[in-house]
């Protein structure tokens, strides 16, 4: 496991090495689902209203419309003159929806 995010009362979101995207019910415990359309370990994750906002080991951040079975993702590479390093950390700002980024070289990124 590489992260963990709750979702709601009911629901877990975890990320592992293997690049799956598990969503588990904080009830029993059990497997719900896995997320389709990651294709490198998610090592970063972020609830923004509906949506899981991801964070890959390359670089990538992504949009998942919303934590179900069949919600479609949609990513896009860091550009290395936007953000210096290897993504390491994330938050989504709730007020206006930046990104606030973290980089293994100690650098901070705020980005739209």
């Amino acid at each position: 496991i590489l992260q963990l995010e709750v979702i709601n009362e009911t629901t877990i979101v975890s990320s592992s090495l293997d690049q799956t995207i598990a969503v588990w019910s904080a009830i029993d415990g059990k497997l719900k689902f896995h997320m389709k359309g990651a294709t490198e370990p998610v090592h970063c994750m972020a609830m923004h209203e509906q949506e899981l906002v991801i964070g890959t080991t390359a670089n990538r951040i992504g949009v998942y419309t919303t934590v179900e079975m069949t919600a479609s993702l949609s990513s896009s590479k860091l550009k290395s003159d936007a953000f210096k390093g290897i993504l390491t950390a994330m938050a989504v700002l709730p007020l206006n929806r930046l990104l606030l980024l973290g980089a293994d070289n100690g650098g901070i990124t705020l980005l739209c």
